[in-house]
């Protein structure tokens, strides 16, 4: 379905009210007049249908209808039709929340819910940050919401990403992890055949940036530790090692994990390549790059850069860097910049105050929404960008976080199985204490 959304909300009153096609889905079927509706609030990717999962488990037990819109500039929900920079800065938070609360108003007249209907938001990651914003924003528009790994504190350098895989993979697979960065970090930096090897593994050219080509290796092995896949990435890496292989077979042996896992054109992504980023007309529905690393540049950051060497954190010295030297925050910034131009912003530095207006406004590591649950997961990186202690902030914001292996991104939104960690379900179990409360 698609419903007329404001291109923007905040126009002044005298210009005329442009409007674009914003997708939903809706499922009707375990819903009961009268009963509430489980918004799922869309983020940093299309979407293909109604919730289900958790989501849908719940609403079939409470006899919910479940609705779903897709975030603005992501998919085919496109204002003006393209993500030209100009046109970009059409994407902020304060336009995608009032997107979501002039939808639920919209849709509310449109189906002739009953007067006093609830609805309960639930949001996964960046969305899991929209949970909280919202109801900051808009607290009386919802009862609550779930944000499940929500990255509520908008982090400028985010060195704690590596840090946090580091000890989660303990010290045998960080010392694989780093190996491996090293093998390619020599045959790169050789130039010449070594360096046109190593990046063909992941079938990029040699003309690939070295920042774009190490970010995408960092992540590559990441974000295997990220959505719950620690064991399978550790297994493989630690029986490859320096004592028993040679760089080649380090690189190859890495190369195939992430292949495997990922895709084969992984390594080529637009979301890696500045010069596909840099190029607005290279967006196809569906695609997410160009977009979401505009919400990175000019609000929200995150960006991933590498610990120094011997780094310092409150008296403690910090665990050595997984990911490559090149991964820094020069990199990132100057890839900002080399994206969307002076347009962007000409101010050089600025993006760190943008996430400080975020946090600012929202409470960043401390939200100061209310009735909202915070779920987050041991394995997870952005467990170091969600809610930081004292993490009950208050007993209308309740925290829970389960530490367990392979546990990891917005674990809890997965579909309920008897085999699930007994850690999973007890956080199941709390968040729906207050689901049922609220």
């Amino acid at each position: 379905f698609f419903w007329d959304a404001p291109v923007d909300h905040f126009a002044p009153p005298w210009e005329t009210k442009a409007t674009f096609r914003q997708t939903y889905f809706v499922k009707e079927d375990y819903y009961s007049h009268g009963g509430p509706v489980f918004f799922e609030l869309g983020g940093e990717g299309p979407i293909e249908g109604p919730p289900d999962g958790f989501i849908e488990a719940l609403a079939k037990e409470r006899q919910a209808m479940l609705v779903v819109v897709e975030h603005r500039f992501y998919g085919g929900s496109v204002p003006n039709g393209n993500v030209n920079t100009s046109n970009l800065k059409l994407l902020t938070i304060d336009q995608v929340l009032a997107d979501y609360a002039s939808f639920i108003d919209w849709f509310s007249k449109e189906k002739q819910l009953v007067a006093g209907t609830k609805w309960f938001a639930f949001g996964g990651s960046y969305p899991g940050a929209l949970a909280s914003w919202f109801r900051a924003a808009y607290p009386e528009i919802t009862a609550g919401s779930l944000s499940s790994s929500g990255v509520v504190n908008s982090i400028f350098d985010f060195t704690m990403f590596d840090i946090h895989i580091a000890r989660a993979i303990g010290p045998e697979c960080a010392a694989a992890n780093r190996a491996i960065t090293a093998a390619f970090e020599k045959a790169v930096l050789a130039r010449g055949a070594q360096e046109e090897y190593a990046k063909g593994l992941f079938g990029c050219q040699q003309s690939t940036l070295d920042g774009d080509f190490f970010y995408m290796l960092a992540d590559g092995l990441a974000m295997m530790v990220q959505y719950g896949a620690k064991s399978r990435l550790c297994s493989n890496i630690t029986a490859v090692t320096e004592v028993s292989s040679t760089p080649e077979q380090i690189m190859e042996n890495a190369a195939h994990i992430v292949k495997q896992y990922w895709g084969r054109k992984f390594g080529t992504m637009c979301f890696y390549d500045t010069t596909c980023l840099s190029d607005p007309s290279r967006y196809e529905v569906g695609d997410t790059a160009r977009s979401w690393r505009w919400q990175m540049c000019y609000e929200l950051a995150y960006f991933q850069s590498a610990p120094l060497a011997g780094q310092m954190e409150d008296g403690t010295r910090m665990l050595q860097p997984l990911r490559s030297f090149m991964v820094n925050m020069t990199y990132m910034v100057e890839q900002c910049y080399a994206i969307f131009g002076s347009d962007f912003n000409p101010v050089r530095g600025v993006v760190d105050f943008s996430t400080r207006r975020i946090n600012a406004r929202f409470g960043g590591a401390q939200p100061i929404a209310k009735k909202v649950f915070y779920s987050n997961f041991g394995d997870d990186p952005w467990l170091e960008a969600s809610v930081m202690p004292p993490r009950d902030v208050d007993p209308e914001q309740p925290y829970e976080v389960a530490m367990c292996d392979d546990c990891g991104h917005c674990m809890d939104f997965s579909t309920p199985r008897q085999k699930d960690p007994p850690e999973l379900k007890r956080v199941r179990a709390r968040f729906q204490k207050y689901l049922d409360l609220w």
